[in-house]
């Protein structure tokens, strides 16, 4: 951890507290990096042991984050194992009785693909001992995002050609909402671990409020000037878009030559500049909290339901027995609205699949093709959902 922490300047490190006694196999050790702009935020840090960490960020408006992370040792180290799911259930308790927006991220030696059948299917056997943890999570309403790019020849674990997932990062029902997707990012080329990293999306949302009355805190301001871009007019965009190219007078040359920076706050002064003399706006007080715009609303709910089928026609193609009727019955409701997201995103799309009127035709492939054509428009919409909100923050001065 010091070598990574001297290595990456821009990020805060928090760590757990090393297991020094002789009765275990390894002394454990668990980290945090969080980026500094956000390491500011944190109000207090514990190492519940040497495998499980919890930090707290404190955000304006009341907003309070806690970010567990752990390690579960494997079955073999059977008591340390249990002590430490049973630590974690009890911070779990404690954390939402605090009132905590929280996730759980790390090792945890579990497979879920294979408790998630004996959870629906087999209620006595899934509330056991031996199942406690996931039990605990999944009927609590924690959510864990299953990354878009899994697959037998992608995991979070690899080890002799045995590829599985063992890493996770759980949101708890408050944070749940915010979760837009996730994805495994393969570092079996560039790194000796025999473990894939699992990144999980969040929408900003969630902090943005409470950022922007800060920084007009910091500011001094009473005030803010809010745009309305549901009340733009085709007008109004043209005359926006003339008045900004006309304030951008410095030749290309010049330009090119600037640093980043340089150039980004150029760019942000001349537009702001122009939005102020053109687009409709208001002025609002510091605890005013801006309308999400209806079009990126629509957005985030297309999104989210796209990742939620995707979810399901991957349950299908790992326990394609369970397919029944019922299956069927759902497809013909899911598929008119994928028709709509389409229709709606067209322009977007870089390419438009034919979709299957019946999910009994997809089962040649055990849903290969569907999932793919999925896969695809995900990708689509995750790009432009992370445009659409970037233009949603900087909406307030």
């Amino acid at each position: 951890m010091k070598f990574l922490s001297k290595r990456l300047s821009n990020y805060t490190v928090f760590s757990s507290n090393l297991d020094t006694s002789k009765q275990i196999l390894s002394s454990g050790g668990v980290s945090l990096f969080i980026e500094n702009s956000l390491a500011s935020h944190v109000q207090d840090f514990k190492s519940h042991s040497s495998r499980l960490l919890s930090v707290d960020l404190y955000f304006k408006g009341n907003v309070k984050l806690r970010i567990f992370v752990i390690y579960i040792p494997p079955p073999a180290e059977s008591v340390l194992r249990t002590d430490t799911i049973d630590l974690l259930i009890q911070q779990l308790i404690l954390t939402k009785q605090a009132g905590f927006y929280h996730a759980v991220c790390g090792d945890f030696n579990m497979h879920l693909d294979k408790y998630y059948p004996i959870y629906f299917n087999q209620p006595q056997i899934a509330s056991k001992h031996i199942h406690r943890l996931l039990f605990h999570l999944l009927s609590h309403g924690y959510e864990d995002f299953t990354p878009i790019n899994l697959s037998d020849s992608l995991g979070t674990f690899q080890r002799n050609d045995h590829i599985t997932r063992v890493d996770y990062v759980w949101s708890c029902p408050l944070l749940k909402g915010f979760a837009l997707t996730a994805c495994i990012f393969n570092a079996q080329d560039i790194c000796t671990s025999d473990h894939n990293p699992v990144i999980t999306y969040y929408d900003m949302s969630l902090l943005f409020a409470s950022t922007k009355l800060a920084r007009a805190r910091q500011l001094k301001r009473q005030t803010r000037r809010v745009f309305k871009f549901d009340s733009v007019t085709d007008t109004q965009w043209t005359e926006f878009a003339d008045k900004a190219d006309a304030l951008c007078d410095v030749s290309p040359s010049t330009f090119s030559s600037w640093h980043i920076n340089q150039m980004c706050e150029y760019l942000q002064s001349r537009i702001l500049k122009s939005a102020n003399a053109t687009l409709p706006s208001s002025t609002v007080g510091n605890n005013y909290t801006p309308k999400v715009p209806k079009d990126l609303e629509i957005l985030t709910q297309n999104y989210r339901f796209l990742n939620r089928l995707m979810h399901s026609i991957r349950l299908l193609r790992k326990y394609p027995l369970t397919y029944s009727a019922a299956h069927e019955h759902k497809w013909s409701i899911h598929l008119h609205r994928l028709q709509n997201i389409l229709q709606l995103y067209k322009k977007v799309l870089t390419f438009i699949p034919t979709l299957p009127f019946s999910l009994s035709s997809c089962r040649q492939d055990n849903f290969k093709s569907l999932l793919d054509d999925l896969s695809n428009i995900s990708k689509s919409l995750r790009g432009f959902h992370l445009l659409q909100e970037k233009e949603f923050q900087d909406s307030s001065i």
